[in-house]
């Protein structure tokens, strides 16, 4: 469900709480940055970015993502930057609007 929601589903739940899933752990992920990069009114385009902490996967894949507003689904991650205290994970969502 999560993977099917617009730029606009994501905007008043920024610096809200997500949980990541990957295997058999679990970690959770503030999302810090919602970000419109829509290139004109029949693409839409943009980007989340979550802070996990250190100890989550550097790696890119597929996770499971749960919210408790906004339910549960699978999101692929990236890993974009780490600092001192976190990891940063980025999706971008690039389809036509319908």
């Amino acid at each position: 469900m999560l993977d099917s929601l617009h730029y606009d589903d994501f905007v008043p739940h920024l610096k809200s709480k997500f949980q990541l899933r990957a295997g058999h752990q679990t970690w959770e992920a503030e999302l810090v940055e919602v970000t419109d990069k829509s290139p004109s009114p029949k693409q839409e385009q943009f980007a989340l970015q979550f802070r996990a902490p250190l100890d989550a996967p550097p790696v890119q894949t597929l996770f499971e993502i749960e919210h408790a507003s906004l339910g549960t689904g699978g999101m692929f991650l990236v890993p974009v930057h780490r600092d001192a205290h976190a990891l940063y994970y980025e999706a971008i969502f690039n389809r036509p609007r319908s």
